[in-house]
């Protein structure tokens, strides 16, 4: 992976599509992911609360398609462009951890 492009979220999945498969019959899954927090910015905390739409493709979509809703994860992955014309980002999720 290309550390220039390296993402990591703590969120939980609130919306899923349904596994689909590629021609090549590599699996697929589309999702929204939630986060809530609190950061730092200039002295200041502020809350950041978010959606954002995340992919899993290859053997990860089956680990993902197993989450439970109710609970946050650790993703890993990278970011990228929806298409090739596309400007909007996905989240590619490469890594999934529990959150205890």
């Amino acid at each position: 992976m290309n550390p220039e492009n390296l993402f990591h979220l703590i969120a939980r999945p609130i919306e899923r599509e349904s596994i689909r498969y590629t021609p090549a019959g590599i699996p697929v899954i589309s999702a929204r992911l939630w986060h809530r927090s609190q950061q730092m910015e200039s002295g200041t905390n502020r809350n950041v609360e978010f959606e954002m739409p995340a992919i899993a493709i290859g053997d990860i979509s089956k680990e993902f398609e197993k989450l439970s809703s109710d609970s946050f994860y650790l993703f890993k992955g990278f970011m990228a462009t929806k298409s090739a014309k596309s400007r909007s980002l996905v989240f590619h999720i490469t890594g999934i951890s529990s959150i205890e």
